[in-house]
This record gives structure tokens, sequence and C-alpha cells, in this order.
């Protein structure tokens, strides 16, 4: 082979290497050009989904369950004027909540409901207690932070106690919080009780018509 014909064939190797990385390159810059393409289609997706896609087709269970939420509430409400106890209020609307759009969860049962309630009453009166101790209850009036520390502290014993006896349920803790925050009474508790039992009995009767709305 002469001279000549090998530096042809050297230039022929070299054009066709560069050939196909050029081809390689186009390939890899076309797959990330469709990629992004396709994560541009998701994004607009997501955003174009606002409402969820089972609306429609769940339109009936979805007004039925949020206006069993709304009335539970309303006579629940209507038993006693506990407006101004906030905390306790919120509670309760939770645990509706999670009853009525999730009724066959676990934390819609009504162990975790009426017994993660129970627990967050006596973490909430645990604490309670120790603030009525004159040194420590003095204390606590004349010291915002100490007093904030109190009130989670009923938290934090609400959470241990649900985690302890499987009682789980994150809208009693709430309920701690409350007894603390704005004073313990009878009348809360019987409140709180008679409100999470009643949800209760309303689920235990319609949980066969019921269905997970998330």
């Amino acid at each position: 082979m002469s001279i000549g014909q090998s530096s042809v064939r050297f230039s022929g190797y070299r054009h066709h290497g560069m050939y196909s990385n050029l081809i390689g390159i186009w390939r890899i810059l076309r797959e990330g050009h469709s990629r992004r393409k396709h994560l541009s289609c998701e994004g607009r997706g997501m955003s174009i989904h606002v409402l969820d896609p089972n609306l429609s087709s769940r339109k009936a269970n979805y007004i039925l369950q949020s206006g069993l939420a709304s009335l539970a509430l309303v006579a629940i409400l209507l038993v006693e004027d506990v407006v101004l106890r906030a905390a306790i209020v919120v509670a309760v609307a939770s645990s509706a909540f999670t009853v009525f759009v999730v009724p066959q969860s676990v934390a819609a049962s009504p162990r975790k409901v009426v017994g993660g309630h129970f627990v967050g009453v006596l973490a909430g009166t645990a604490v309670s207690s120790l603030l009525l101790i004159p040194i420590l209850g003095t204390a606590v009036e004349e010291s915002r932070i100490l007093f904030d520390l109190m009130a989670a502290l009923s938290v934090g014993l609400g959470t241990f106690g649900m985690v302890a006896t499987n009682t789980e349920h994150p809208p009693a803790a709430g309920t701690a919080l409350g007894l603390v925050v704005h004073g313990w009474d009878w009348s809360a508790v019987v409140f709180v009780m008679t409100a999470v039992t009643t949800l209760s009995i309303i689920h235990l009767a319609l949980r066969p018509r019921l269905i997970n709305l998330l």
C-alpha cells in the first residue's frame, strides 16, 4: 500500500469518526430536548390541574361528605358556646375533616379519634395541674417563655401518650394545647369528648357509604 493510499484511508477514517461523533452529539441533544419538553408538559399539567381530576366522577361524595362535616360541627358548636377557645375548636374541626375526608383511613377510626383526644385531655390536665403549684404558677404568669414551654410540654406529653397507646390522632394535640393556653375547665373537657364521640358515631353509621376524598 502506498503512502498516498494510506493517507486517503486515514482521512476517510477520520471523517467517518467525526461524522459518528456528530451523530452522537445530535442524538444526545435530541434526547435532552425531548426530556425538557416532557418535563415542561408535566409542569403545565400540574398548573392546569388546579381541581381534583376525580371531582366530576365523585362530585356527589365531595358535596355530601363536606356537608356532613359542616353539619356535624354546627350541631356540636350549638351544644355549647366555645368559639373563644380557638385551639379546642380547631382541634375538633380538624377531627371532623379527618373523619369525613379520609373516612376509610386508620386516623379516622374511633380508637384514634376518641382515644387520641382522651390522651390529649389527660396531657392538658397534667400540665394544667402543674400550673396550680403556687411557685410555678406565679413564674408562668410572669414569664411568657415559661408559659410557652408549658404549652409545648402539653403537646409533647400528648404526642408521647398517643404514640405509646396506639391512638395517634394529630388534631388531638390541639386539645392538649387548648386546655393549657385557654385554661382548664370541665366544660371544655366535656365539649371535646362529646364532640369526638358524636363524630365517631356518625362515622361508624355512614362509613359504608363514605369514600376517601384524597
